[in-house]
């Protein structure tokens, strides 16, 4: 590792720690948490060439993210926020990355959010949004499924609610730093509580506190690393050594590969929840979206 890197490294957690991990613990309104998230947000340079649209799939807002040069490639993309906060605004940055790197139009998706709009309502907005891909054309064979943090718990309950009602797979899943666990009871949770300078345990038990409603953390219906995995598409994890969530991870990871299902999960040293935001300071994230890229170009036949 490089004196520049090991030094932005450091930079990031510490300004991490002060503007985003202190106040996620604090007893601030929602809405302060999500005017927080909008403000931060606007620190990450959203490439140039990339156009940034928005449009509404199957009724669902969103921004379309097209690249110079895409293929038929197609990335739903549910962004992260422990299900009460972020959007496609957000994520903006990160979606333009991905879809340059996996020449595909990346759909970040505005889902409802709780605690106004609890389970099922983002289940439903996904569910609309990709029957609205297909009626539009887009084959199965050429949509990603794509998620982020508390996204990767909506993307893999859409797969397996596509699944169970017998309509067209998507050609694979890519998740980064996934939540699909809300009991939050993984041992990663205790033992990087301090390592971790992003996320905090509370403020992802309120996000997902209010997402679930009365239904238990452990149901498959939200926490669903405990669903059926089996007949899903090709998955693709990464998540950061450091972060609370890595069990998530690597439980799924177990999950899946328990469930015949292809997995390739990538546990990057040293790296913090959805550190790919910061590909313009850090080398690994970088890499890592190279990798995302690769991943839903080989899974779409577009290499």
């Amino acid at each position: 590792m490089s004196f520049k890197d090991t030094v932005a490294r450091r930079v990031v957690k510490t300004s991490l720690r002060l503007s985003f991990k202190l106040p996620s613990v604090l007893p601030l309104p929602v809405s302060a948490l999500r005017s927080g998230m909008e403000l931060g947000s606007q620190l990450f340079r959203v490439r140039e060439d990339v156009r940034v649209e928005p449009v509404r799939v199957g009724g669902v807002p969103a921004e379309c993210l097209t690249p110079a040069g895409k293929t038929d490639s197609v990335i739903l993309h549910f962004h992260g926020g422990a299900f009460f906060a972020g959007s496609a605004k957000t994520h903006r940055a990160m979606g333009a990355e991905i879809a340059v790197r996996a020449r595909a139009t990346v759909y970040m998706l505005d889902y409802r959010l709780a605690p106004e709009h609890p389970y099922p309502a983002a289940l439903e907005d996904g569910l609309a949004a990709y029957k609205a891909l297909l009626a539009k054309g887009h084959a199965a064979e050429n949509i990603v499924l794509g998620g982020d943090s508390g996204g990767c718990a909506h993307i893999l309950s859409l797969a397996v609610a596509l699944r169970d009602q017998g309509l067209p797979l998507p050609a694979g899943m890519i998740m980064i730093s996934p939540y699909v666990d809300i009991t939050l009871s993984l041992p990663s949770v205790l033992a990087n509580r301090v390592r971790d300078p992003m996320v905090t345990a509370k403020a992802l038990r309120r996000g997902s506190d209010a997402y679930r409603g009365r239904i238990p953390a452990s149901d498959a219906r939200v926490s669903p690393l405990f669903a059926d995995l089996q007949g899903l598409p090709p998955v693709l994890i990464q998540a950061g050594s450091e972060e609370i969530l890595r069990d998530d991870a690597l439980h799924l990871a177990r999950q899946l590969t328990a469930s015949a299902v292809e997995v390739d999960c990538r546990i990057h040293e040293g790296m913090w929840h959805n550190f790919q935001m910061f590909s313009d300071f850090i080398i690994d994230a970088d890499l890592a979206l190279d990798n995302l890229g690769s991943f839903v170009r080989l899974q779409c036949r577009a290499v």
